[in-house]
């Protein structure tokens, strides 16, 4: 068995271990320590682990438009974060492992364990339609997520005229342990993340919301389809799934009557909008700056000091940190309520009912901001699409990529493409520009994921 091959095996160990080994989300003990899962309950154990929703795409946030940072920081010298943040040609160090792709496979090859195995399960007590059904959706779900960030990491946005040949990410279906597969396309990326959503929602047991945060249910399905058809630029489809998923849920969170900062998993069950919980967390940051980063001037200018967005997420340009939890920053990666309320307001100005999606933006900011500042705008075929687009920057600032997905997307729009710009704390100097299309915007294969598996065509820098 050669290097590469002998790694596999130990991820696949190691995945399967750490799902059994890991804190259950709920207060269910597993019964059994087997690290080899053949029945319907030891699948619905693999999707109880509270580590299916936790992961770690903060330098997705790093690369966008959204962080600064500050002189001091800048001047440490250099290390991972500050060439993250620069987009440099070298950004992974030699021996360094790639959190966001090995955590993230690691979590599709749980999934794809359950899914090769599942017709084959015993016949026993939990080997039931309803819960073989559930475990197959929920599975479905959660690895259209894994790859819908992975290819919106590591490829270009999705392009009708392109994607065909533009490159995404290797596509594991099943563990098979002798596959070193090659990039898939971006396009046959996107294929298989609607088929699995189509396949998961096909499911009469499905309920509207699953047992927790953790756990698909249909809203939470329907956003993350509405998430993928906006990516792909089918509006009719993302409108009508954001849709589906309103009709299940729509409460929002209102930051007049309070706030909270997630510090853990379970701290998602207390926000009513989370339709599909996801956490992601970063120790390294905070380990080499002694504290969290400051976001950008065009983010703080865009939110403006009466906006509880600002007040309750921020200490004048710097991102709070739970106070449990200094030691590390935490994020909110829900697919949430909010999300597809502004999913639904795009789709529906880029069709021109300008006046229908002005009512979901108010809708939205009076959860976010007084009265009078939520509803003093005048909505407009011509600016709508505008007004829309800040909105997403404001509500989904620091959600695991969104926005720099957002900037790749519509960087190939006129209208909104924009250079970003690496300045000093005084602004008078700039350290470093992206253009629109460079290809900083992509994420550059670590050395030992190409050394695990040379098929990997790396990007360019």
């Amino acid at each position: 068995m050669n290097l590469r091959r002998l790694l596999f095996h130990i991820l696949l160990l190691t995945g399967i271990a750490v799902t059994f080994g890991c804190n259950k989300f709920l207060d269910i003990l597993p019964s059994t320590q087997n690290i080899n899962p053949t029945t319907v309950k030891d699948f619905q154990e693999m999707l109880n682990s509270d580590s299916l929703s936790k992961s770690q795409f903060f330098p997705l946030d790093l690369m966008s438009d959204d962080i600064r940072l500050t002189d001091a920081q800048y001047n440490i010298g250099d290390n991972f974060y500050r060439r993250t943040y620069l987009w440099e040609a070298r950004t992974w160090d030699g021996g360094q492992i790639d959190f966001m792709y090995n955590y993230t496979y690691s979590r599709i090859l749980q999934m794809n364990i359950i899914l090769s195995r599942i017709d084959a399960a015993p016949d026993d007590s939990s080997n039931t339609v309803e819960n073989r059904n559930n475990v197959i959706s929920q599975a479905l779900i959660n690895r259209a997520w894994c790859y819908l960030q992975l290819v919106n990491a590591y490829g270009p946005a999705y392009d009708g005229a392109t994607s065909d040949s533009d490159l995404g990410v290797p596509m594991v279906l099943r563990p098979d342990a002798y596959n070193l597969p090659s990039r898939a396309t971006v396009a046959q990326i996107y294929n298989a993340i609607i088929a699995d959503l189509l396949k998961a929602l096909n499911n009469p047991y499905l309920k509207a919301k699953g047992a927790d945060v953790i756990h698909p249910g249909k809203a939470g399905g329907y956003g993350l389809m509405a998430r993928t058809l906006l990516y792909k630029q089918d509006y009719e489809g993302a409108k009508l799934y954001a849709d589906s998923a309103l009709s299940l849920v729509n409460t929002l969170f209102d930051l007049n009557a309070g706030f909270y900062t997630p510090g853990q998993v379970l701290d998602l069950a207390r926000n009513p909008e989370v339709l599909l919980g996801r956490i992601s967390t970063d120790v390294g940051f905070y380990a080499k700056y002694g504290t969290t980063f400051t976001i950008s001037k065009s983010l703080l200018d865009s939110l403006g000091t009466a906006d509880r967005r600002y007040s309750t997420r921020f200490y004048g340009e710097i991102l709070n940190v739970n106070t449990t939890n200094q030691k590390q920053i935490v994020f909110d990666n829900s697919v949430s309520v909010s999300e597809m309320m502004l999913i639904k307001a795009e789709c529906l100005a880029r069709s021109g009912s300008f006046a229908e999606a002005g009512n979901l933006l108010t809708q939205l900011r009076l959860k976010r901001m007084a009265s009078t500042a939520a509803s003093n705008r005048t909505y407009t075929a011509g600016n709508i699409l505008y007004y829309v687009i800040g909105e997403r920057r404001r509500e989904l600032c620091f959600r695991g990529g969104l926005r720099l997905f957002d900037m790749k997307r519509l960087n190939k729009d006129a209208r909104f493409s924009k250079d970003i710009l690496r300045k000093n704390s005084a602004g008078t100097v700039t350290l470093k520009t992206l253009s629109p299309g460079a290809a900083g915007y992509l994420v550059p294969f670590s050395p030992m994921v190409l050394a695990a598996n040379p098929n990997i065509e790396q990007n360019p820098r």
